[in-house]
């Protein structure tokens, strides 16, 4: 893949093969293909009526920064086996448009580990939601794969054109404002994390212009986590 290929892809498969990181294989970052997959179940956060779904992704955020065990996160991922069991057990319609779209988000909430996988299912949740309300099936496909695409390249930022980050940006405004938007996952505060950069002496036009872009930003942006120092 070329960097314009890379700027231009829309296929997150595409995005996640040239990354290596399909299966978490080890190339790339582990804990950036995780949010990923919690990213992307996010999207469709309202689709998860299931409260075990919810807390694996909850603990999978959790784990990649240290913050639950492994244990923790292991009875979280079987809760979430166990949704979408149930779920498919209580809701045999699987013609339900609505039906299939809550039981592709039990899936993609239970495969936080498989970034490929969850991003899959994730995807045709949001598709078959949209199917119910008369939109058209691959318009929706093809902008639910967009949307990825475009989360991968904030989390991954540009490979072709690494940022080297100088501790002398990180002043105590630019790690507070990073800080409050990773914990609370509002990324509202971007333009104003750039205005605090320049005025710490940052003139990196990739990460000034990132921040100011629409996004979408989540947990793992490439900006946040330079400023946090997270990998």
């Amino acid at each position: 893949m070329t960097e314009a290929e890379w700027l231009a892809c829309a296929d997150p498969n595409h995005v996640l093969k040239f990354l290596g990181g399909n299966f978490l294989s080890g190339s790339g970052s582990e804990r950036k293909l995780r949010l990923f997959t919690c990213a992307c179940c996010r999207r469709i956060w309202h689709l998860l009526a299931d409260e075990r779904s919810r807390r694996n992704v909850e603990i999978t955020e959790k784990y990649v920064d240290g913050l639950a065990s492994a244990d923790e996160a292991n009875d979280a991922m079987n809760g979430a086996d166990q949704a979408w069991r149930d779920f498919e057990r209580d809701n045999p319609d699987a013609g339900n448009f609505a039906n299939r779209s809550t039981n592709c988000g039990c899936w993609a909430a239970y495969y936080t580990d498989f970034p490929e996988w969850g991003a899959r299912e994730a995807r045709t949740s949001a598709v078959w939601e949209k199917a119910a309300l008369g939109i058209d099936h691959r318009a929706a496909e093809a902008a639910e794969q967009a949307r990825q695409s475009d989360t991968l390249r904030d989390i991954f930022g540009n490979p072709f054109r690494p940022v080297t980050f100088s501790p002398s940006w990180r002043t105590s405004t630019v790690v507070a404002l990073a800080s409050q938007m990773y914990e609370s996952r509002d990324f509202s505060a971007m333009p104003t994390l750039a205005d605090a950069l320049r005025d710490a002496g940052c003139q990196s036009a990739d990460m000034l212009d990132h921040c100011r872009a629409p996004g979408p930003h989540v947990c793992g942006c490439w900006v946040v986590d330079l400023v946090l120092g997270k990998e």
